[in-house]
């Protein structure tokens, strides 16, 4: 929710009350054309997932997968397989050969 701030434009620079910022933490100071917006890094990442999560939730667009998760492949079989799979033409090469050959 938004509030208004009173504050004060000096030659130093913009002057916040110190009960509007000390609880925010870490924050991120946008410029945008017609407004500045001041926002917490960390409350409103947390809060904003939190929130599209239950709204997917409710919405029944949230599932947790009922099968289980594929096992790790290690690095070198990763490799191994990459080598074996490398090897012949290009797969866009096979498809316009095919297309040519009217398949």
């Amino acid at each position: 929710m938004s509030t208004p701030v009173p504050v004060k434009i000096t030659e130093e620079g913009l002057l916040l009350p110190r009960q509007v910022y000390q609880d925010l933490g870490e924050i991120e100071v946008l410029r945008c054309p017609d407004y500045i917006l001041i926002k917490s890094k960390v409350m409103y990442n947390r809060d904003l997932r939190a929130r599209v999560t239950e709204i997917l939730r409710k919405a029944g667009l949230l599932v947790k997968p009922t099968w289980k998760r594929p096992p790790t492949v290690p690095p070198e079989e990763r490799a191994e397989l990459a080598k074996k799979f490398s090897l012949g033409k290009p797969l866009s090469e096979i498809i316009i050969e095919e297309r040519e050959e009217n398949w």
